[in-house]
């Protein structure tokens, strides 16, 4: 009888084993559009470790007992379409993870590919510079991490409104994300009524935007408004500085980056009568609470305050992409469509972190994930709300937040049509 237990004992043992070494060697794998060239190239490093961070906790106790497994590439010297190919085709991603402004240039075939294959899922913190009739179907399996651009955007000029702005020059960089941003901030300064002075266009990467910024100085605006990323942004409050020009400025989450206080310099924004940034912030949650902990103990933690935009929408855009996954039982991207809402909208028990979630499911429980951000309840084409916040630079390494801003409002202003 002993000899026969002890052959069970060993089966089993080799059964287990057998089990883990399968779930390894099958991994769920995510291909990250990231970028380490061109002129967001700065944030390369940020987006893969922000990205780590959140797969490392989840490959704790991963969906489906399958690790993740990341591929970062480059796609700021090849372009977003080829690099968003090669992982899709050669490295055969279940995940295409941060789609970003180039998304439709390739949208044909990858959903073509989609209705063949069953992948990749779609999710996106960068995919609120779509339009807002795409995705959240198992046809088109994107859903967004973050709020739409031109969301954003119309909270900028709110909050522009809010510093006592009647008249604005808007300024933006030559890419589709930062025009749609300028456009939507143009019709929500209008519905507003702040007077729009003129929107200026800039090249990315120039050494100097004096000429615009002369330009929008000869106006007399109230208030600059910026959509460009953060060196972009950091030349044009140093030239206005250099040409002895106080005004109050107000840029977009990418000016979040050291990069912006680097190139501006201290002794240029603080001689502005303002320079805030308008961005996301997180909810005071026991999600919150969780997240800093690990964050701020983890390696990661030098490349972001926890409270970084990016750093929290990645942390909550992984969790519920994998929460879904296990809720659908299969990688298949059709079938996570279906689950994303089911794991992170109501009914259900509310769940504050992946390992809270992946536990409720596996014990049968349905969920509502509660994210750093606050809420992810989704609309039909996959668009998501968000708390927006302002932000402030008191030196090159740290910034804090001044002041809140009516997430309600911000989404009914980006709805209105533009006045005639």
């Amino acid at each position: 009888m002993q000899k026969l237990l002890t052959s069970f004992g060993v089966a089993a043992a080799l059964l287990a084993g057998t089990a883990i070494a399968s779930a390894e060697e099958n991994p769920i794998k995510l291909g990250h559009l990231s970028v380490h060239t061109g002129p967001y190239g700065h944030f390369g490093p940020h987006f893969d470790g922000a990205s780590d961070f959140a797969i490392g906790l989840i490959n704790e106790n991963p969906p489906l007992g399958r690790p993740i497994q990341a591929f970062h590439q480059d796609w700021g010297t090849l372009g977003e379409g080829q690099v968003a190919r090669r992982l899709v085709e050669q490295e055969g991603v279940d995940i295409l993870y941060n789609i970003s402004h180039n998304y439709e240039s390739y949208r044909d075939w990858l959903l073509g590919f989609v209705a063949q294959n069953g992948r990749p899922a779609i999710p996106s913190v960068f995919a609120g510079s779509q339009r807002v009739e795409w995705g959240g179907t198992p046809e088109e399996p994107m859903f967004r991490g973050s709020p739409m651009d031109t969301a954003q955007a119309a909270a900028v000029a709110q909050h522009a409104q809010s510093l006592g702005a009647t008249r604005v020059v808007i300024i933006a960089s030559e890419d589709s994300g930062m025009q749609m941003s300028q456009d939507s901030a143009i019709k929500a300064a209008k519905v507003l009524g702040m007077e729009v002075l003129a929107d200026i266009d800039i090249q990315t990467e120039q050494t100097s935007y004096r000429s615009e910024v002369a330009r929008a100085n000869s106006l007399n605006p109230d208030a600059i408004l910026v959509f460009s990323q953060a060196e972009e942004g950091g030349i044009i409050v140093k030239n206005a500085a250099e040409m002895g020009m106080s005004v109050l400025f107000l840029g977009e989450p990418n000016w979040l980056a050291e990069e912006f206080p680097r190139t501006a310099t201290m002794g240029a924004i603080n001689r502005q009568k303002g320079v805030y940034i308008v961005g996301y912030t997180h909810s005071d949650s026991p999600a919150w609470d969780y997240f800093k902990e690990k964050w701020e103990a983890s390696d990661y933690a030098r490349l972001s305050p926890a409270g970084d935009s990016y750093t929290m929408q990645m942390y909550d855009m992984l969790n519920m992409t994998a929460l879904a996954i296990e809720a659908a039982g299969t990688t298949d991207a059709r079938e996570w469509a279906n689950h994303v809402r089911e794991v992170s909208m109501a009914p259900g028990k509310k769940v504050y972190s992946y390992a809270e979630g992946i536990a409720a499911l596996k014990a049968g429980e349905d969920i509502d994930y509660e994210g750093v951000t606050g809420s992810y309840d989704y609309t039909d084409t996959g668009v998501v709300s968000g708390q927006f916040a302002a932000f402030s630079w008191n030196s090159p390494s740290e910034w804090e937040q001044t002041a809140l801003i009516d997430g309600t409002a911000v989404l009914e202003l980006d709805a209105a049509p533009m006045p005639e």
